[in-house]
């Protein structure tokens, strides 16, 4: 009996719940409905009273969440949005739950689950103007560069524009290599802003990239001051300085960035080009080895260093790295004119020849020393003259003389070429010509006064070692030379006197001694003679030991 009792009391009771449910159902229907209107309206405020009142009564559609939820949204409580929409989210939730949960996620600052809601929202059709910004921002801190700046488009084609945007946009486009746009973003960002630090540093590489050094300059030498620490800065920075050819400033730029720990070849490879035109070929070797360790496949390192050989007239190291870039399939046409002068000067004439004659069938006319140009007929000449081909010398130094050659030399070797013909009067006209288009050039007058010494004109050969003299008084070999022709002439005392001043000038060659000592010899003056060869022998010629043997014991 106790049990039917319960049993009758029990369905009573759930006869009345359910009752009250309907009824609560049937009577706030309208309300709900009129809260969803007012939602679709705008009319948030009053939505979002509506919808707690419904929620307070038990209003059982499990979609009344959603519905507040974006109303809470809309109003910019998104503390209390992210409560409801959580719930929403737990029963396969739709786009727009994900996407505004996203959202107020990314202002509670809980930026990976902001991420995650926004990018499965994104990838289900969410367009929701601050989705796409707030997916852009995140996108950009974790160097995402191609979706940050795919997003902060969307963003800005659906109408956001707030500074930050176009400064994270002008960011991402840099990274993305579409300067023009970063260049726009970030001029305009700072237009309406005081700028940051990033906003310099990408807008002055943005400029460095497009070749424009000095809009460049504005704006890194800017970061640098607000303390930049940024390794590519300083390498930007270092290259619109060589651009405008301050080369002192740009190596301190690359050594800033070097510090940073940038330590690719391509900044080792430019500092070096910058100590070169700086005028420190010596310190760049160091800068191009570093640069050929890194990549030692890579032919622009050897090359690179192959310049600095030709300014320090490392003839060998010249040949060395020209050959191995060659040999990496690096063949460029002026490789025969660069070999050519190295093995000119290590007298490897031949070789020489052979070079720059391959320069001129590759289609080569000049070359170019120091920022000179020449005719390669000049270099060709000398090669022949050095070979004793006098001739065929002649021929090459006429045909520079028609590409309107000018240097010097032309001149000097062209006469050289003459006296080995026995034509004197066609060098003396060359060595005139010479100084007449050098008349303070000591070198063109000693080149001469050696000419002449060859033809044994030891007087002309005085005269011009004496104008060398006195365009550089510092030149022992202009010493040497007029001592030797006064010999000649039997002027001992004076050819003593030179002597003299030549070793004043170069007090530990060995030569010198030893000539001052034949000097000293024909004089009769033994004790002299025999101090010199003992000099002689200790600055290395043991040739003059024979003398010492011969007349000093």
């Amino acid at each position: 009996m106790t049990r039917q009792l319960t049993s009758i009391l029990f369905y009573t009771i759930l006869l009345c719940t359910t009752a009250l449910t309907a009824q609560t159902t049937n009577t706030s229907q309208p309300e709900y409905e009129a809260a969803k209107k007012n939602l679709d309206k705008g009319n948030f405020q009053e939505a979002s009273k509506q919808f707690d009142k419904l929620v307070q009564a038990g209003f059982p559609d499990p979609d009344i969440y959603k519905f507040r939820g974006i109303s809470r949204f809309r109003l910019g409580d998104y503390e209390a949005a992210m409560k409801d929409l959580d719930k929403v989210r737990q029963n396969d939730p739709d786009a727009q739950v994900l996407g505004l949960l996203g959202i107020c996620r990314y202002h509670a600052h809980e930026y990976e689950a902001a991420k995650y809601f926004l990018k499965k929202a994104i990838g289900e059709g969410f367009n929701e103007p601050k989705g796409h910004l707030y997916m852009g921002y995140l996108y950009l801190e974790e160097h995402q560069y191609k979706e940050a700046l795919t997003q902060l488009s969307e963003a800005a084609i659906a109408g956001e524009n707030e500074g930050k945007l176009f400064e994270s946009r002008g960011i991402a486009a840099f990274y993305c290599e579409e300067f023009e746009l970063a260049i726009n973003d970030l001029q305009g960002y700072l237009k309406t802003a005081t700028g940051s630090l990033p906003a310099f540093e990408v807008l002055g590489m943005a400029y460095a990239e497009i070749n424009e050094p000095l809009k460049a300059l504005t704006f890194l030498k800017k970061a640098d001051s607000l303390g930049s620490d940024n390794r590519q800065v300083y390498f930007h920075l270092g290259n619109s300085l060589s651009s405008v050819k301050r080369y002192t400033q740009a190596i301190d730029a690359y050594s800033r960035s070097i510090a940073l720990k940038y330590n690719e070849p391509e900044i080792f490879i430019n500092r070096g080009i910058a100590r070169i035109n700086a005028g420190f070929s010596k310190e760049s070797i160091a800068d191009f080895d570093k640069a050929i360790s890194l990549s030692p496949d890579k032919s622009i390192g050897y090359r690179s260093r192959a310049i600095a050989q030709l300014k320090l007239e490392n003839w060998a190291g010249v040949i060395t790295d020209i050959t191995i870039a060659n040999a990496l399939g690096d063949i460029q046409s002026e490789d025969g004119v660069s070999l050519s002068l190295a093995k000119f000067n290590i007298k490897n004439y031949q070789g020489a020849l052979e070079d720059v004659e391959m320069a001129l069938a590759k289609g080569n006319r000049y070359y170019t020393v120091d920022g000179n140009k020449h005719s390669l007929y000049l270099q060709k000449g000398k090669c022949l003259a050095a070979l004793k081909k006098y001739e065929e010398a002649i021929i090459a130094f006429n045909q520079a003389e028609k590409d309107e050659e000018t240097d010097v030399e032309l001149y000097i070797q062209r006469a050289r070429s003459w006296v080995g013909l026995h034509n004197y009067e066609s060098a003396l006209h060359d060595l005139g010509m010479a100084q007449k288009s050098n008349p303070k050039n000591a070198t063109v007058f000693y080149n001469s006064a050696v000419i002449k010494e060859e033809m044994e004109d030891f007087g002309a050969a005085i005269f011009d070692y004496t104008s060398a003299i006195k365009l550089n008084s510092k030149d022992a070999l202009a010493y040497f030379g007029r001592a030797n022709c006064k010999a000649r002439k039997g002027e001992m005392e004076d050819a003593v006197a030179d002597m003299d001043e030549a070793i004043k000038l170069d007090s530990k060659n060995a030569t010198y001694y030893k000539v001052r000592a034949n000097f000293y010899y024909q004089m009769k003056n033994k004790d002299k003679a025999c101090f010199d060869w003992r000099k002689a022998v200790e600055f290395g010629d043991e040739k003059a030991r024979f003398f010492i043997e011969q007349y000093c014991n």
